[in-house]
């Protein structure tokens, strides 16, 4: 069962990364859901409501630009970090403007 009070969407496509993001958030006492495409995402939106997501900016050949939208506008309230290993001031302003809270250049890790 997953705790929703604590629920965090991990969207991103580096299994490895993901795991990673995974372990270290569930430490932090927050439940983990994730998807490697906008697809997957979608997929989990329709079984849960997560608070808080962590988003890849790029998923494959997709944009988690798309992403950040599609989770604003499934809850304008949800806590949108875009995460980037091409980080740009243009890209992360276009991550601000569709709804993201923070951008924060790759590797990233949970504050402690």
């Amino acid at each position: 069962m997953v705790d929703e009070s604590r629920l965090l969407l991990i969207v991103e496509d580096d299994a490895s990364f993901a795991a990673t993001l995974r372990r270290s958030f569930e430490r932090r006492g927050y439940s983990v859901v994730s998807a490697a495409s906008p697809e997957q995402m979608a997929d989990v939106l329709k079984a849960h409501r997560p608070g808080y997501a962590v988003v890849d900016l790029k998923l494959g050949t997709s944009s988690g630009l798309t992403c950040v939208e599609t989770l604003h506008e499934f809850d304008p309230e949800m806590n949108i970090v875009v995460l980037t290993g091409f980080a740009s001031i243009a890209t992360a302003g276009e991550g601000i403007k569709l709804g993201a809270r923070h951008s924060l250049p790759k590797p990233a890790s949970p504050p402690h």
